[in-house]
């Protein structure tokens, strides 16, 4: 509520300044690290803003979730190499979850790496995945159908 306060009163450094003291005092919360590099991104400090980017697998670099969100946030910034190396590691730490996979193909398929692609859709097809997720399967297919026509063109 602070920051907005301080926006709408016309203080955008305040407003950062705040949200540099917010993320100090809840490290985890990723969406703070976010906010603080988009914010510091339209300010026009690119280096400030990729290194709070990095902070945000840096605080929970266990955690899938932080891997999730930066190879999303990469994806935006068609940086598609970053992107498969987040979603990689989110397939590994979710073993039990289609989407780090799925997501994964699809980053390959941007990086025209096709045998990358067809490895972790071949992951995909090798389990059997609880009907919670959808029709996972059918997803793989749709992906490799997309393989083969850019492969074709």
């Amino acid at each position: 509520l602070l920051v907005d306060a301080l926006d709408a009163a016309g203080d955008p450094a305040a407003a950062t300044e705040q949200l540099y003291a917010s993320a100090e005092l809840s490290r985890r919360d990723i969406q703070l690290y976010r906010s603080l590099a988009e914010r510091l991104a339209k300010a026009k400090q690119p280096r400030e803003a990729e290194r709070a980017y990095q902070t945000i697998v840096e605080m929970l670099p266990q955690e899938s979730e932080s891997h999730a969100l930066l190879a999303e946030i990469r994806q935006t910034q068609k940086r598609w190499t970053d992107a498969a190396a987040h979603w990689r590691r989110v397939a590994d730490i979710r073993a039990l979850e289609p989407t780090g996979l799925l997501k994964l193909a699809e980053a390959e398929i941007q990086l025209e790496n096709w045998s990358a692609a067809r490895e972790a859709l071949q992951r995909l097809e090798e389990k059997s995945w609880p009907s919670r997720f959808g029709d996972v399967r059918s997803q793989a297919r749709d992906l490799y159908r997309r393989v083969a026509e850019k492969e074709r063109s």
